[in-house]
C-alpha cells in the first residue's frame, strides 16, 4: 500500500467534507422549507439528544486508530469495541426519548436519528482503517455517496409525507447502505486478508477480550472528552429550548450549522496530518512534529478569520437566500456564532495534536473547564439576552478551552525537546517482553 501526499490527503477529505457539509446543510434546509420552524426545533433537538450519546460512544476510536503508529490493536478490536459502544448509545437515547420527549412523534425523531449517527459511527472504525493507509481517497467517495444518499432521499421523504419522522427515517436507511455496501467493499478491496463482518463472530473474544478492555481502558478518555465536547455547543441549545421554545432553536441551530462548512475544512486537514503527527510524535522528532502542528493551526486560524469576515459582509443576503426573510434579521446573532466558530476551528487543529501525543488526560481536564464555563454562562446569558447569549456563552467556552489548549501542547513541546537523562551502565537482567497497550 502505497501512502498519498498531505496534500492529495486534504484535497480529498476536504473535497467530502465539504460535500458532506454541505448536504446536510441541504437537509437542514429541507426541513426550514418544507416543515414549520417548529418542526426545524424538534429535529434540532433530536440531534442536540442525540450528538452527545453517540460521539461519546464513538471514543474517538477513529483518530486512536489512525495515529496507532506501534498496531497495538488489531482492526477487529477497534470493530467490536464500537459495535458494543453503539448498540448501547443507540439504547441509551432511546430511553431519553421516551422520558423527554413531549410526544410520541418527537420521540421516533429522536430514535431514528440515534440510529442513523449509530451507523455513521460504525463506519468510523472503516474509515480509521483507511487513513491509517493515508487512503483518504476511499473516505471521501464513501462521504459523498452518503451525502448524495441523504440530501437526496430526506428531502423526498419530506415532500411526500410532510413528517420529520419519514426525514430521520430516511437519513438512517441512506447511511446504513453505504456502511454496509460501500464501506465493506472499500476496506476489503484495501486490505484482502480483512473481512469485516465475519471478524465480529469469528475473532475468539474468550481470548480477545483482554485486549478489548486494555483498548477500552486506554480510549475512555476520549469518550470522555467526546462526550463533554458534545455537550459545549449543546448546553446553549437545551437552555434556549427551556427559555424561548423550539422556534427560536431551530432558528439558532439554522444560522449555527454554517459554522459547519469551516469546521469541515479544519476537520479535513486535521485527518490528513493526524498520521503524520502520530508517526512523529512516536519518533520523537520534535521539530516536524512542531512544524507540522503549527501550519495547521495558522490554517485554521486563517479559515475562522475569513468565516467572521463572511458572515459581516455577506450574512444577510445568504440567510436571506437559503432559509428567507425570516432568518435574515438575526445578522448579530450570526456574527457572533461565527466569532465562537473561529475560536473553535484553532481549538480543534490543538486538539488533533494533542490525541497524536497521546495526552489525553489532560483534554478531560480542559473540556470539564471548558463545558463548566459555558453552562455557568448560559445560565446567566440565555434567560437575559436569548440566542445571542448563547452564542456570548459558547465564544466563552472556546476561550477557556483554547487557554488550557496552549498550555498543554507547550507541556507537549517541552516533554519531545528535553534532553534525555544519560544512564549509567546496567548489569544483565530479565528483560520484561510485555507488549505496551498504548497506541
Amino acid at each position: 500500500m502505497k501512502g498519498r501526499s498531505v496534500g492529495s490527503n486534504f484535497i480529498w477529505s476536504l473535497s467530502a467534507g465539504l460535500f458532506y457539509a454541505l448536504a446536510q446543510w441541504g437537509v437542514l434546509v429541507a426541513f426550514a422549507r418544507l416543515a414549520t420552524m417548529e418542526e426545524v426545533g424538534e429535529f434540532a433537538l433530536a440531534l442536540a439528544i442525540t450528538a452527545p450519546v453517540l460521539l461519546m460512544a464513538r471514543m474517538q476510536l477513529r483518530t486512536l486508530q489512525a495515529t496507532d503508529a506501534r498496531g497495538a490493536f488489531g482492526f477487529q478490536h477497534y470493530l467490536g469495541l464500537m459495535v458494543l459502544n453503539v448498540v448501547a448509545g443507540v439504547a441509551v437515547c432511546c430511553a431519553i426519548a421516551t422520558v423527554l420527549a413531549d410526544s410520541v412523534h418527537a420521540g421516533w425523531v429522536i430514535a431514528f436519528v440515534a440510529l442513523a449517527k449509530g451507523f455513521e459511527a460504525v463506519s468510523e472504525v472503516f474509515y480509521g482503517a483507511l487513513q491509517k493507509a493515508e487512503r483518504l481517497g476511499l473516505i471521501a467517495r464513501s462521504t459523498i455517496a452518503k451525502s448524495v444518499l441523504s440530501v437526496v432521499l430526506v428531502p423526498l421523504a419530506l415532500w411526500l409525507t410532510h413528517s420529520p419522522i419519514a426525514g430521520a427515517a430516511a437519513m438512517a436507511f441512506a447511511w446504513a447502505i453505504v456502511l454496509c455496501v460501500f464501506d465493506a467493499k472499500a476496506l476489503r478491496r484495501e486490505f484482502p486478508g480483512v473481512r469485516p463482518w465475519s471478524t465480529l463472530w469469528r475473532t475468539p473474544w474468550r481470548t480477545e477480550g483482554v485486549r478489548l478492555k486494555a483498548l477500552f481502558l486506554l480510549c475512555w478518555v476520549l469518550g470522555l472528552t467526546a462526550l463533554l465536547g458534545a455537550l459545549r455547543p449543546n448546553i446553549p441549545r437545551y437552555l434556549l429550548e427551556a427559555h424561548a421554545g423550539q422556534a427560536e432553536l431551530g432558528m439558532y441551530a439554522a444560522l449555527a450549522y454554517f459554522a459547519a462548512l469551516g469546521g469541515r475544512v479544519v476537520h479535513s486537514l486535521g485527518q490528513a496530518v493526524s498520521p503524520r503527527l502520530g508517526r512523529y510524535h512516536a519518533a520523537g522528532e520534535a521539530r516536524r512534529y512542531g512544524r507540522t502542528l503549527a501550519g495547521f493551526t495558522a490554517a485554521s486560524a486563517g479559515v475562522g478569520l475569513c468565516a467572521i469576515a463572511g458572515s459581516a459582509l455577506f450574512g444577510r443576503w445568504a440567510l436571506t437566500l437559503f432559509y428567507g426573510p425570516a432568518y435574515a434579521g438575526n445578522l448579530e446573532l450570526f456574527v457572533w456564532l461565527m466569532g465562537a466558530a473561529a475560536l473553535e476551528y484553532v481549538c480543534l487543529s490543538l486538539a488533533v495534536g494533542l490525541t497524536a501525543a497521546r495526552e489525553l488526560k489532560g483534554q478531560v481536564v480542559l473540556l470539564v473547564v471548558s463545558v463548566t464555563v459555558v453552562a455557568l454562562a448560559s445560565a446567566v446569558w440565555v434567560p437575559r439576552v436569548g440566542p445571542v447569549g448563547a452564542a456570548w456563552a459558547l465564544a466563552l467556552g472556546w476561550v477557556s478551552e483554547l487557554v488550557c489548549s496552549a498550555w498543554l501542547t507547550l507541556r507537549v513541546w517541552r516533554r519531545l525537546t528535553a534532553p534525555e537523562p544519560e544512564q549509567a551502565p546496567r548489569t544483565l537482567a530479565p528483560v520484561d517482553a510485555r507488549e505496551s497497550t498504548a497506541g
